[in-house]
């Protein structure tokens, strides 16, 4: 045997202690790389991919916890210890990774204001299990070789384990090391609230649990909580800002001067609720002219209508129907639970009732008013009431009481023993439509559907329709796309979904009736618009057949859901132009003919010639027809165009639209940041700033 030279000797002893020492740490070591393992995974069936850019807030509380096993006195309490904290952390990830496949979002403590309605609106969407199953697999790994490294040590009771000196010190040291690595990675790498923007602007990272982990996200979540959520505004910049640029007439400026307001935010609607064509192929086997047929009203305001064929929302229901009544949304919070106690002039109630003090303001929806805090924020939207499916209730019953009705006009199904926690869309319109379009005063009327609420099977109350729809199918038909038995699979939910979608025609046709029955409709102003596309179940994934972003299709498209504007001056059309729910206040406020100062609103006008780009606040993502951003400068998804019959690629987006997408989407956070200023501070209840906004409205628009 040949001498070792003293390096090899010096190198091969430093081995041997490193081996030595994982020996008998070997369940710490084990419990490590496990960690890694459940959080790459997770990741990877999130985002595709298993590799974090920045994964040292994660991968410091996982050195520091590892530091805090080494320093317990022997195996079976690390075993157990190390058992509940890979059990916690295998169901945090599942709880964030189900969180995300339901609803596309990704984790945030803001979502804790809301756990009350999150929990009564689980989507029953299917979920990506992986995380589940490597976190359970892990664990049970981790028992066994606990177990087994138990029963060795039983076997070998005469071998005390070697222990080094200072050994307790270099694992203090672990624990320090773990928790400064976490410090620093939250101080250098994540995002705080004020440096968000700038995130916002330029971030490459395409994605959240791709940069920081799941765990990793939320360590800087709970960071973020208490560094506090400031905003980079000096209050000396906020009015120079914010009354800089005022609202252009469009063409059809003015052209609803005057006239009663009604927006109906429809609940999940699509285009393919009651029409089939090119792009919604899958809608079931039914013709365009039996559909039209089946849904008369929906047909008619279509055909009555402005229609914005490239309507956007990629939204859950709170923040759409907020910014199409405010035109903005902050980031830092829900403007529901968070700021519902703001001063809010700048709502489009709130300007109506300055300019018209006899204006009426009511909001309708036939879920409860608590959801979503509705009850308390529809008072700072500038709503005198609210109806719910309970005031609804005690409506429908005076009014048999009082021998105006022989049966009750509106049932809440939600203390009905039938198969369905849904009420009726056209029995709150039957019910409440005197309050809601009344003859004596201009009104402003909200309604919030939902019938079309998701998941979508045979409910009860719906029975009507679903035979109705069944007659028209046929037999063959019938037998061909559903089981009666339930919704097994997604013809069946898309089946199901159609009925609802009778009901909500169902209730258009008792509007139009008493709108013209009160002669009312030609002097009523109609927006009817899809919170969000019908996600429940994946069926519009199913139906435009689009999966995922690698698809060879128009992503954006998968968030293209409906909205029309119907009246009398108004002729019926088709535009084109990229529109999404910010450009609401703005659309509504140019056909009233009322100028606006263009900072406080997101959006533009649908018939200005300016094109807007979306921000979604919910899912963190900037877009416009045919370009995904998850900053305003990184674009994840860019649609490759189609070729014609002549072989030419067309639509395709081009270089120069993605340089308007980064400017465009730059421009917009400018105003985000300062959305974020005057909710966060409440500005308008500062000083004298809600009669200033006021008077500088009132100035522009000639009063």
């Amino acid at each position: 045997m040949k001498n070792e030279t003293p390096m090899k000797s010096v190198m091969k002893n430093v081995f041997n202690k490193i081996w030595e020492w994982i020996k008998i740490n070997r369940l710490v070591v084990i419990y490590f790389f496990l960690a890694i393992l459940i959080e790459m995974s997770v990741v990877f069936s999130v985002e595709k991919t298993p590799f974090m850019t920045r994964p040292f807030l994660g991968l410091g509380l996982l050195i520091a916890l590892a530091g805090v096993l080494l320093l317990l006195p022997n195996n079976m309490v690390k075993l157990i210890v190390g058992t509940v904290m890979l059990v916690v952390q295998t169901a945090l990830d599942f709880i964030f990774a189900a969180i995300y496949d339901m609803t596309g979002q990704y984790f945030d403590l803001d979502m804790f204001s809301l756990r009350n309605d999150a929990v009564s609106a689980l989507e029953k969407i299917p979920v990506n299990f992986v995380a589940f199953y490597i976190g359970f697999l892990a664990c049970v790994l981790f028992i066994i070789f606990g177990l087994r490294s138990l029963h060795m040590e039983a076997e070998q009771t005469e071998k005390k384990p070697k222990k080094y000196k200072h050994g307790v010190w270099f694992y203090i040291g672990t624990v320090v090391a773990g928790i400064a690595t976490l410090f620093g990675s939250f101080m250098v790498y994540y995002p705080a609230k004020t440096d968000k923007y700038h995130e916002m602007v330029y971030s490459q990272e395409d994605g959240v649990y791709s940069s920081y982990g799941l765990v990793g996200n939320l360590l800087g979540e709970i960071g973020n909580a208490f560094k506090g959520d400031k905003v980079a505004v000096q209050e000396a910049q906020a009015e120079p800002f914010l009354y800089a640029k005022t609202s252009q007439a469009s063409p059809a400026f003015g052209v609803a001067k005057d006239k009663n307001v009604v927006v109906i935010l429809s609940e999940s609607l699509e285009w393919f609720a009651f029409m089939r064509n090119e792009e919604h192929y899958n809608a079931l086997d039914i013709t365009p002219e039996e559909l039209a047929a089946f849904y008369p009203n929906l047909t008619r305001f279509y055909n009555e209508s402005v229609i914005a064929s490239n309507f956007h929302s990629r939204e859950k229901t709170d923040i759409s129907e907020t910014t199409s009544l405010i035109g903005a949304y902050p980031t830092g919070q829900y403007v529901n639970t968070s700021y519902y106690q703001n001063v809010l002039p700048n709502t489009l109630p709130n300007i109506m009732k300055a300019l018209d003090s006899d204006l009426q303001a009511k909001y309708f929806h036939n879920g409860e008013k608590e959801f979503y805090n509705r009850d308390e924020a529809t008072k700072t939207f500038g709503f005198e009431s609210i109806d719910d499916r309970y005031s609804m209730e005690e409506k429908a019953n005076q009014a048999v009481i009082d021998g105006k009705t022989q049966a009750p006009t509106f049932i809440n199904y939600k203390d009905n023993p039938v198969n369905s926690e849904l009420c009726l869309d056209s029995e709150m319109i039957e019910t409440c439509k005197d309050d809601m379009f009344p003859t004596d005063k201009r009104f402003y009327t909200y309604i919030t559907t939902i019938t079309m609420h998701g998941t979508y099977y045979a409910r009860d109350n719906l029975t009507a329709e679903r035979e109705a729809f069944e007659a028209l199918l046929g037999e063959e038909r019938v037998e061909k796309i559903y089981d009666k038995e339930g919704a097994d699979d997604l013809e069946d939910v898309l089946f199901y979904y159609m009925v609802t979608a009778k009901e909500l025609d169902d209730a258009m046709g008792v509007m139009f009736e008493d709108l013209e029955k009160k002669n009312l409709l030609d002097n009523t102003l109609i927006l009817m618009f899809g919170d969000h596309n019908a996600y429940y179940n994946q069926l519009s994934n199913y139906v435009k057949d689009i999966k995922g972003y690698n698809t060879e299709h128009n992503f954006t498209d998968l968030y293209k859901v409906p909205l029309m504007i119907h009246g009398s001056g108004l002729p019926h059309q088709i535009i084109d132009k990229f529109m999404c729910t910010s450009d609401i206040v703005p659309t509504l406020l140019d056909l009233l003919g009322i100028r606006y100062y263009s900072n406080f609103y997101y959006g533009n006008s649908l018939f200005a010639q300016e094109q807007s780009i979306m921000y979604s606040r919910a899912y963190g993502i900037f877009l416009r027809d045919g370009i995904v951003g998850t900053s305003a400068t990184n674009v994840v998804f860019r649609y490759e165009g189609e070729e014609d019959e002549k072989g030419v690629v067309q639509g395709a987006i081009t270089d120069a639209d993605v340089e308007a997408f980064e400017r465009d989407g730059a421009a917009l956070v400018e105003k985000i940041k300062y959305c974020d200023y005057w909710f966060k501070t409440d500005y308008f209840a500062q000083d004298n700033n809600k009669q200033t906004y006021i008077d500088k409205m009132k100035t522009l628009n000639g009063q």
